[in-house]
């Protein structure tokens, strides 16, 4: 790498950190989600030497009891240093940082020869509002973005998981899981992405077996110990139905039909681009979703069909596209004129506008395709995103808050998948447009928000 590339890499990664610390001393105490049952769960850990429980048997209220304990004993390793209370939100705000270098590395198997435009892309992740906003409070979402983060940097490859090395390997996945359970999806994105390669025979059953193997072992004695103890205190390893018992307020009680379903995919995505506050409810303006959803809807086509040309492609990722703005971005900005057109929010109208929007879409003709060993490793991120929308869907189906939040460890992948379908598009000879155009959005965003929410 040369020496001005190493410099522009160094001033990408550097900008997120930088509005990092603007948050950390804009933000007011006790603004970020459930941060003070999270100190609480830490200042527990410190004082009793005990982890704490959720409590449904003594009539206690909600508490983070439920989380795995990983984040929250490193932070009370550190307290002599950092003490207990909202100067944690600076470790936050390190592991933040240090998911984004291995960010950098993930863009980098995308695009080797090309270090300048890898760091921009994970340089945009990391201005993404949200993500500034979670970086500075106390949570474990910032130890498992780090984690998952390093999970997939080292990807698939089993060179990456024979022998020590690997059990290293496994031992993040395990400090992932034992960070928060929506980790889990780690395991299934490596099974299958192994399981696949031995299909086409570019992996012996034996080597499946013994690197299958390994990563259960280790996953178990690195964490089961954990599953087991929630499993004799709750009567289930995860501690589901406890959560549930503890706090019966929060669980949705409607019954589950494909417009609930769709209404909760709404919520997902709207909290992951913009749920501020304590309990996450403060959002945007219809305007910010719709500005998200026509990007993110166009880049979606233009990734979809340069990964897979032909008819089929063509049509896939115009409706994609045209789905995503016209049943995501839509359904926010049908209030700006409801009370005039009523009918605009029918499931009728929004079909209506999937397709016409998925016509446009379709017109225009890709400029660039990824070369055969970036379409892999986007294929292998896109699985891990989706695997962890899957976990995140679950869990919100049954929970009423805004919890798009729980996608932030994949949202670098979304981010690459958005501008690289931009490039794809428009041509490789415009990706600083692509690139400086998307970096500008989200710092302006990022802005907006901090002026907003940030005091």
């Amino acid at each position: 790498m040369r020496a001005s590339a190493r410099v522009v890499v160094v001033v990408m990664l550097a900008l997120p950190f930088a509005m990092g610390i603007v948050w950390l001393l804009a933000l007011p105490p006790a603004h970020g989600p459930d941060e003070e049952a999270h100190i609480d769960y830490v200042r527990t850990l410190v004082q009793t030497h005990r982890f704490p429980t959720l409590g449904f048997s003594q009539g206690e209220g909600w508490t983070e009891g439920h989380q795995p304990p990983l984040y929250y004993a490193l932070c009370a390793a550190l307290s002599p240093f950092l003490g207990v209370g909202w100067s944690l939100r600076w470790l936050s705000l390190v592991l933040s940082v240090l998911s984004l270098v291995a960010s950098y590395g993930i863009a980098r198997k995308v695009l080797p020869p090309w270090p300048k435009e890898a760091a921009c892309m994970a340089a945009t992740a990391g201005l993404l509002p949200m993500f500034s906003f979670l970086s500075v409070t106390v949570n474990n979402g910032a130890l498992l973005q780090l984690l998952v983060a390093v999970s997939l940097f080292i990807g698939v490859h089993p060179a990456s998981w024979r022998g020590l090395r690997g059990i290293v390997a496994s031992a993040v996945v395990a400090c992932a899981i034992l960070t928060k359970l929506s980790a889990l999806f780690l395991l299934p994105w490596l099974l299958f992405s192994w399981l696949r390669m031995t299909l086409q025979r570019r992996l012996p059953w034996r080597e499946f077996l013994d690197l299958s193997g390994r990563l259960l072992l280790v996953v178990t004695l690195v964490a089961g110990w954990w599953f087991w103890r929630t499993w004799v205190l709750y009567g289930d390893p995860f501690g589901w139905h406890q959560q549930m018992a503890s706090s019966p307020a929060l669980v949705r009680t409607e019954r589950v039909t494909p417009g609930y379903l769709y209404a909760v995919t709404v919520e997902i995505w709207r909290s992951l681009w913009a749920a501020f506050g304590p309990s996450a409810r403060r959002t945007a303006g219809p305007s910010v979703y719709i500005v998200v959803s026509i990007v993110a809807g166009i880049g979606a086509t233009g990734i979809v069909r340069s990964l897979w040309p032909g008819t089929a492609s063509r049509v896939i990722g115009a409706l994609l596209g045209g789905g995503v703005i016209a049943l995501l971005g839509w359904p926010l900005a049908v209030p700006w004129f409801a009370h005039r057109y009523p009918a605009a929010g029918s499931l009728p109208i929004k079909l209506l506008l999937t397709v016409a929007l998925g016509g446009i879409l379709a017109l225009p003709k890709p400029h660039w395709w990824p070369p055969p060993h970036a379409r892999s490793e986007i294929g292998r991120l896109a699985l891990a995103f989706l695997l962890l929308l899957l976990g995140v869907y679950r869990y919100n189906v049954d929970f009423p808050q805004p919890q798009g939040r729980f996608l932030l460890p994949t949202a670098p992948a979304l981010v690459f998948f958005v501008e690289l379908g931009w490039i794809a598009l428009l041509g490789w000879e415009r990706r600083w447009w692509v690139m400086g155009g998307a970096l500008s959005l989200a710092l302006a965003g990022n802005v907006a928000a901090l002026v907003t929410y940030g005091s």
